[in-house]
């Protein structure tokens, strides 16, 4: 059983989670607290004129298996820093999984495939120039965007639970293993198919080390509702996958203010994958901000709103309560205080076993 000495890293909806009954019910005065967006060392180069929407809506309409996960994803960096080399990237991607297959024997299992890409990620190597991809204890939250951006993680080799499974997956595809994404509360990791069909899940972010389910539902708490309903530990299509990408980027429209955009790309996603919490959280979140923005920072009470705009305050509040009951209803559950707490003592152990 894998022994990771952290778990792994917290996604947007950790931060979502504590909005969760925010927005049920008004009284005289408002009291909804607020939120804290994802925040960046520094801004990023936003290209301008891009339509975001039609790109998505494009790679989304495509068959599952034309859908490239490599040039998705950059795809969808690219909307978030302009500087993403979509080519050059895929040419290194190329590279590596050329350079690992050169080292495999004639005729290698699927196995002995995945075997020694696990080794190359995350062992010193010359494959990797002695530099493993390690778990990025410096973001433990992931609030940084640019860390979750594909070219980051290769450039510094230092990931989280976005950019770690997404590239193995990615490398592990090209090589013809059979792997995929699989979502746990707060946590993206690798679902991994033997050649008898068996399935085993990966830890990408403690070496791609096998867990067990008993584990993962120990470290992400989940209702038996979720995983019924799906919404868990089931492995993803590659479309479903693309929407895990779209995730980060509607995380990049909540920290330029862009709530309007939020919003139609999670409505845009929603339409393919509709059972992906992340994407309700997202909308809640990005309707939360547009209340807060219209109403409570003008208003004392809602009492004092014109009566022209009463009818806009009501919409976003009936939004909201139906997007967190979709959510309730799938067997989501907001992350408690004391996981978080936990979780932020075995990344200051970590780190403290880091120190020379």
């Amino acid at each position: 059983m894998n022994r990771c000495p952290i778990s792994p890293c917290i996604l947007l909806i950790c931060r979502l989670a504590s909005t969760a009954c925010l927005v049920v019910v008004l009284a005289v005065a408002w009291g909804a607290p607020a939120m804290s967006a994802g925040t960046q060392t520094q801004p990023l180069p936003r290209s301008t004129g891009s339509d975001d929407l039609a790109t998505v809506r494009q790679i989304l309409q495509s068959p599952d298996a034309d859908i490239d996960l490599a040039r998705a994803k950059l795809m969808i960096d690219r909307m978030i820093d302009s500087s993403t080399d979509l080519e050059r990237t895929q040419v290194q991607l190329d590279g590596m999984v050329r350079e690992l297959r050169s080292m495999l024997p004639a005729g290698a299992s699927k196995r002995l495939t995945m075997d020694a890409l696990r080794f190359h990620m995350y062992k010193a190597s010359p494959w990797n120039g002695n530099r493993p991809f390690t778990y990025d204890l410096d973001d433990p939250l992931g609030t940084n965007v640019r860390n979750k951006l594909l070219t980051t993680y290769l450039a510094t080799r230092k990931g989280n639970c976005v950019s770690m499974p997404l590239l193995f997956i990615i490398l592990g595809q090209k090589l013809g293993i059979d792997v995929t994404a699989a979502a746990a509360p707060n946590h993206l990791f690798v679902k991994y198919r033997d050649d008898k069909g068996k399935l085993f899940n990966l830890e990408t972010t403690s070496s791609a080390g096998f867990t067990r389910d008993e584990w993962m539902r120990q470290q992400f708490p989940m209702t038996d509702e979720a995983i019924a309903s799906g919404i868990y530990m089931r492995p993803l299509t590659k479309k479903e996958t693309v929407i895990v990408m779209v995730s980060t980027l509607l995380e990049f429209y909540d920290t330029q203010g862009l709530q309007d955009q939020r919003i139609a790309m999670a409505k845009l996603a929603l339409e393919h994958s509709s059972k992906d919490v992340s994407l309700l959280l997202h909308e809640h979140q990005a309707y939360f901000a547009k209340w807060k923005q219209d109403f409570t920072s003008k208003y004392p009470t809602p009492n004092d709103i014109p009566t022209e705009k009463r009818a806009l305050f009501s919409m976003y509040e009936e939004r909201m309560n139906t997007l967190l009951h979709q959510a309730y209803a799938l067997g989501w559950r907001p992350r408690d205080l004391t996981s978080e707490q936990d979780y932020r003592q075995r990344v200051i152990r970590a780190k403290s076993l880091q120190q020379p």
